[in-house]
């Protein structure tokens, strides 16, 4: 009896992720497109090209900033986030760090031109 239940749950598991992209494949900059108006999207792109030109991958050698919103490890813990590969992982924890301290992508994006950072 206890096989079969297993093998049931197992059956559904399959279903429902069947056709979920895997998250390293998800494309971050196509989910913020989705997120926020043209004006919004706009000052986005502009900040995170200059951080890191939207590669997951990016590391600061003088800090422990990394990844597309160049985020310090710090910054990951006080958001109560983990670190990730993941380029929409970093989206989503750089989104809520610019929400926290500049509530938009716009007033990041000119802080930024002010002060090199945001």
């Amino acid at each position: 009896m206890q096989a079969n239940i297993t093998t049931e749950v197992a059956a559904v598991e399959k279903i429902i992720y069947k056709e979920r992209p895997l998250l390293m494949k998800v494309d971050a900059k196509e989910v913020a497109k989705e997120l926020f108006d043209p004006k919004q999207y706009g000052c986005l792109v502009k900040l995170l090209t200059a951080e890191s030109n939207w590669r997951p991958t990016a590391q600061n050698s003088k800090s422990t900033a990394s990844g597309i919103g160049q985020m310090l490890d710090g910054t990951y813990k006080n958001l109560g986030m983990q670190k990730s590969e993941a380029g929409v992982v970093q989206l989503v924890a750089t989104i809520a760090y610019i929400s926290r301290r500049h509530v938009t992508p716009c007033n990041a994006w000119r802080h930024f031109q002010k002060e090199n950072w945001y």
